[in-house]
């Protein structure tokens, strides 16, 4: 069924990150049935019809609040439109869809480090909701996220009935989720309960007692050290955004590559979705697994990769 849109009504969209534009205008009675690229040239200064193609063909623009890329698009009267950009990225990575399960009903994807679970203010070409809507059509839903420099295992729902029930395994934490991760220094092994609340754009511990704090559970085990560090497999009993990186640096280790929560520099961010469990919509509980690829290994520092070889022997 097709989404119902108020092209009057903007998009709630984050405030643009550091070094990105956005511009909101509203189309007057001059520009009625002009197309939309020529009405974001004409009411945005600075702004040329070519550019304004780009930012469209990433996703940038939202007409009303659906995002829109097609150029042709006749604007009317009251149309409000949102455009953001970054003058240095007029062309989104592309990533190859790389499909683990695929049934009538499920697919389970495999996201690498870099790519975008879903489209950003910038627009949502490249991202892993695009992918999966140009191999399975716009019914696919992808059921989780994980941050874009982390990399593994992802549900998706294929048909609507099978996102009602999937949906509640994501919201209850009933889906089984085991991340691997490389630390800075050694985690205490056990359970981490701290909660944590969201400040802005980030999240962040929360204080003893703080109103609104999110519970968030992880159960942290060490399965390898070497040279400082440590490869840890974490469990997660609640799903909160960036729980395993502050839980972990919160307890004095944090992943290797996560600059952000006082991690060292690495190439990429040790950190790997690696299996995934979950009632099928049909019947059954599968189970998938995917080991971190050479990347990770090679932003992990040398030895544990050999460590954990050795503990599988």
């Amino acid at each position: 069924m097709p989404r119902v849109t108020n092209r009057g009504r903007p998009p709630k969209l984050k405030d643009p990150g550091p070094g990105a534009e956005r511009a909101v205008v509203v189309v007057p009675q001059a520009l009625s049935g002009e197309r939309i690229d020529k009405a974001l040239a004409a009411l945005v200064p600075g702004l040329s019809r070519s550019f304004a193609r780009k930012i469209l063909g990433m996703g940038g623009v939202h007409h009303g609040d659906a995002r829109c890329r097609v150029a042709s698009r006749e604007v009317a009267v009251g149309d409000v439109l949102t455009a953001t950009w970054h003058r240095e990225v007029t062309a989104a990575e592309l990533f190859e869809l790389c499909v683990v399960h695929e049934d009538a009903r499920v697919a389970v994807v495999h996201k690498p480090a870099g790519q975008l679970s879903q489209g950003s203010e910038l627009g949502d070409v490249g991202s892993v909701v695009w992918a999966l809507r140009r191999r399975f059509g716009r019914d696919a839903r992808l059921m989780h996220r994980l941050d874009k420099p982390a990399s593994g295992l992802l549900l998706v729902g294929l048909d609507a009935a099978a996102v009602r029930r999937l949906a509640p395994q994501i919201r209850e934490h009933t889906v089984g989720r085991r991340y691997y991760a490389v630390t800075a220094g050694v985690p205490a092994q056990g359970r981490c309960e701290l909660p944590l609340a969201r400040e802005g754009r980030r999240m962040r511990v929360a204080q003893p007692g703080e109103q609104g704090a999110l519970d968030a559970r992880s159960v942290v085990e060490v399965i390898a050290t070497a040279g400082g560090r440590a490869l840890a497999r974490v469990t997660l009993e609640t799903g909160r955004t960036h729980q395993i990186r502050l839980h972990l640096s919160a307890v004095g280790a944090p992943i290797v590559g996560d600059r952000r929560y006082g991690g060292p520099a690495a190439s990429r961010l040790c950190l790997h979705a690696a299996h995934l469990a979950f009632d099928h919509p049909d019947g059954g509980r599968p189970a998938f697994d995917l080991a971190p690829g050479d990347d990770f290994w090679d932003a992990a520092g040398p030895g544990l990769r050999e460590a954990l070889a050795a503990l599988d022997a």
